[in-house]
């Protein structure tokens, strides 16, 4: 399974079809999961009666190779059949989420698939329990089992981190109620908080919420956007006290965690899934504070055009360019698409051109159905993409970043068995990143006046600013929080706010007006809730930067590379797979040449705005 992207219910509800009358040819093809609720029920029961085996199956699946055959068989038949049906409910649920049989059906899939995790909590400890080079020697024995190798040891590398299976079974048990602080959050986020109103750019009254607030910080009205700034953070700051319990809760749960299953930090413990070393995440910092010079020019590019005497953080926002009032049908969209990635070559377009072709895509709004945009399937479904089309550049955009995680996750599946199928999220948002560039550099080089290529530099600028510079900055204050918490000190919401208002002031620099209110800013991040993960974002944009660079320049074979690195699935661990492309994540190079991309972006749109 795989589901990326922003992920917001619809509130624009009085404006929008009901999903009924949307039309055939602009909705996903979920029939081609399942034609009918009676046949996913039958599949549901398949998967409830193996639950069922396997869980009897605890004292006899390490017996012989053949038991612990016929049990790696069937574990892997549910697990891929609750990825099906996990793939089917969402989607029905996502297309019409008021609709209460989906509903149902969305809850019932969740608790399957915590039912399933409960019965099985078993394995790895038992094989962990086993010596290395009997477990070598089942998967010898049965050449249908030859598919499990690396699964197997990737299980086994986690030997010293593995409590018994009694106590794994009771973490498991626990998970929901040691995540119960990111949903307390969320329900106090989401609905209990009030901002209050402001005045719009009509010099009206209105109610400043969670999901208009990017609309008025990004106001041409600098009233506007101040006022939506300041007032947005306050209430915050009003809840400085809970919301620092509830990050305080988060960070525990890991520390306590990690010291149980013997890591030397919760970083290390967040960062070993995907083996990757914790030097990685200090030498992107190291890099991002060596080239904050480089942002701070960018502020002072944005600081002239706008022609400021001061340049406060609610200025970041607001668009240095004339804007482009045009508009981009869904045809369009895909073809201007179509024309960035053909550069990927013939098998590539292929693929993608089914994505249109074939149902892959769910296109426009429609009463409750879920907003933003996610690509997300299973081995044995299309890798469907919900998409809210409304024709803006920023939809053609994000048709291309979603389909870059479908693509991603088409080959990875065309290319591999089900074991190895499955790359690992440390490498999700590269493909989708590749795509992104690819367009923005074939929107440039097609730009018709100077206003269309200054808009196209911006929102190159602006992605860079938003991806690589701000998550870095976030992953440093996660590093920060999550040290104190290993060393048993205590988070209090002066510490922690004040820490995070210094690090701003640090990357936005000494030209910039650094407002209190920003402090409180680190209250309303959610990903500060899944730990150590942001800093993938900056990864993920570094390394596309990086592939884009070299297929634009056409350096040899580098195509023909990439499109392995999109069919490598999950047959080795990230750092491993990312030499298919020349890349050595244990030096600085990617990152530095991300650097050098913002870098010459930002020359090309400081020179044309002379």
């Amino acid at each position: 399974m795989l589901c990326l992207g922003l992920l917001l219910v619809n509130n624009n509800m009085d404006k929008l079809i009901k999903r009924e009358e949307v039309k055939d040819v602009d909705k996903w093809d979920i029939e081609s999961v399942y034609k009918s609720l009676d046949d996913y029920n039958k599949d549901y029961n398949v998967v409830k009666d193996n639950i069922s085996t396997l869980g009897k199956m605890q004292d006899t699946f390490l017996n012989n190779s053949t038991s612990f055959k016929e049990f790696l068989l069937i574990d892997s038949k549910t697990s891929r059949l609750i990825a099906k049906l996990y793939t089917y409910a969402t989607r029905k649920y996502d297309e019409d989420t008021g609709n209460s049989t989906y509903q149902e059906l969305y809850g019932k899939i969740n608790n399957l698939y915590q039912s399933y995790n409960e019965a099985t909590s078993f394995v790895v400890p038992m094989i962990l329990e086993q010596d290395k080079d009997i477990i070598m020697g089942y998967l010898d024995k049965k050449k249908e089992l030859s598919s499990f190798r690396h699964q197997m040891l990737d299980i086994l590398r986690y030997k010293e981190h593995t409590l018994s299976k009694e106590e794994e079974h009771i973490i498991t048990a626990f998970s929901k109620v040691l995540d119960s602080s990111s949903d307390t959050a969320d329900f106090l986020m989401d609905t209990d908080m009030k901002f209050g109103t402001i005045k719009d750019e009509n010099e009206k009254q209105v109610e400043l919420t969670s999901s208009n607030y990017s609309a008025f910080i990004g106001s041409k009205n600098r009233e506007v956007r101040k006022e939506a700034f300041i007032n947005y953070h306050k209430v915050y700051g009003n809840f400085k006290n809970t919301l620092t319990s509830t990050l305080a809760s988060t960070c525990e749960a890991l520390s306590v965690s990690s010291k149980l299953k013997k890591y030397n930090s919760s970083m290390e413990a967040s960062l070993f899934d995907d083996f990757i070393p914790t030097k990685l995440y200090d030498n992107l910092i190291k890099v991002v504070h060596d080239n904050l010079p480089s942002l701070y020019k960018y502020f002072d590019v944005k600081k002239k055009i706008l022609g400021l005497d001061e340049f406060h953080l609610y200025d970041g926002y607001v668009s240095t360019v004339k804007n482009i009032d045009k508009k981009y049908s869904f045809l369009e969209g895909e073809k201007l698409v179509k024309e960035a990635l053909s550069v990927l070559g013939d098998e590539y377009s292929r693929e993608l051109d089914k994505a249109f072709k074939e149902g892959y895509i769910d296109k426009y709004p429609n009463l409750n159905k879920r907003s933003g945009a996610y690509s997300s399937g299973s081995y044995d479904t299309k890798p469907f993409v919900l998409l809210n089309y409304t024709n803006e550049y920023n939809d053609v955009s994000t048709l291309a970043h979603e389909l870059g995680h479908s693509m991603h996750t088409y080959f990875s599946n065309h290319y591999n068995d089900y074991e190895n199928s499955g790359y690992p999220i440390f490498l999700a948002e590269i493909a989708s990143t590749v795509n992104e560039l690819l367009l923005s550099y074939y929107m440039e080089d097609n730009a018709k006046t100077k206003d269309e290529k200054l808009f196209i530099l911006n929102e190159r600028l602006d992605m860079f600013k938003a991806t690589v510079f701000r998550q870095t900055m976030f992953a440093e204050f996660e590093k920060y929080i999550h040290d104190l918490t290993d060393k048993k000190e205590v988070l209090t919401s002066d510490g922690i706010c004040n820490y995070y208002y210094e690090l701003n002031k640090l990357y936005f620099g000494p030209n910039v007006v650094v407002d209190d209110e920003v402090r409180y800013e680190c209250l309303r991040i959610p990903h500060f809730y899944t730990p150590f993960y942001v800093y993938k974002y900056a990864t993920g944009l570094s390394i596309a930067s990086y592939i884009v660079k070299n297929i634009l320049n056409n350096t040899p074979n580098f195509k023909e590379k990439y499109l392995e690195f999109l069919k490598s699935g999950g047959r080795d661990y990230p750092l491993e797979v990312l030499k298919i492309i020349d890349i050595d994540l244990t030096d600085t190079k990617v990152f530095d040449e991300a650097m050098e991309m913002f870098k010459e972006t930002l020359e090309k749109f400081a020179s044309l705005n002379k």
